[in-house]
């Protein structure tokens, strides 16, 4: 399964990997860290322009472009136009350093005091624990999500694991074919619902497969046909925690 056009988050997943996985001094290190860095300039630069940047050919980035899973030259610039107007929504700055900590640390714990006692107020309990039983009597756990909803499949799988329950990251395109067998359980991990505006091949995809699914979001009316937790919050910008306190609740059973 390829994906056509990718997305930021994606995109960035992909590159994040090959820096982390490649000698410095490699062809696609070296080219991962030029886009990484330049993101803003690559949709208007030539394809002679990105070759001559990183000291490489004209077919070499046409070969690494598809390698990262973009069929053409333009799906790979859409890609990065999409981390460009993603960033906004993205970037939170919550503090100024020209204000007070002590002020700025106080009303912010304050803030996710009350989204806390909002959320677990309006959260649905019988679903909440109807995951919770799911995922103990699972025999495996398959974990996706992308962007920073990736950091959150490390977690729940290093606390998993904890618990000697086999736990397994889906690759960032599920382009793998995956053995589920009776027993397992997918978790689609969602914090602000970007999968299902950005990635419905993969959405289409997940559905399809035969194995017990949920979904955990705070992204409200998502249109999902298996099991989905939705997390209520007050404010967006308070997502990333909510999701985060919500999951660790589920794993201290």
């Amino acid at each position: 399964m390829i994906l056509r056009g990718g997305n930021k988050e994606m995109l960035i997943d992909k590159l994040n990997i090959i820096l982390n996985s490649n000698d410095e001094f490699s062809p696609k290190y070296i080219i991962s860290s030029f886009v990484k860095n330049n993101l803003n300039d690559i949709p208007t630069m030539s394809i002679d322009a990105i070759a001559l940047s990183c000291h490489t050919s004209k077919s070499q980035i046409s070969k690494y472009v598809k390698s990262l899973g973009y069929e053409t030259m333009k799906d790979f610039k859409d890609a990065c136009l999409d981390n460009i107007s993603s960033m906004e929504r993205t970037n939170k700055t919550l503090f100024s350093l020209q204000n007070s900590i002590e002020k700025q640390f106080s009303s912010f714990t304050n803030h996710i005091i009350d989204e806390l006692h909002y959320t677990m107020n309006q959260i649905d309990e019988i679903n909440l624990l109807k995951l919770v039983n799911d995922i103990k009597k699972s025999k495996r756990i398959f974990v996706y999500g992308h962007g920073h909803a990736r950091t959150l499949c490390t977690y729940i799988q290093n606390e998993l694991s904890a618990k000697q329950k086999e736990t397994i990251i889906c690759d960032v395109d599920f382009e793998k074919e995956y053995n589920f067998q009776d027993g397992d359980l997918l978790l689609l991990i969602s914090i602000n619902g970007n999968t299902f505006y950005f990635d419905k091949r993969v959405v289409h995809h997940i559905l399809k497969c035969s194995v017990n699914t949920w979904l955990i979001s705070c992204k409200d009316n998502i249109n999902f046909s298996k099991n989905y937790l939705y997390i209520p919050t007050l404010n967006d910008k308070y997502n990333d925690y909510l999701l985060r306190h919500i999951l660790d609740f589920i794993l201290m059973y």
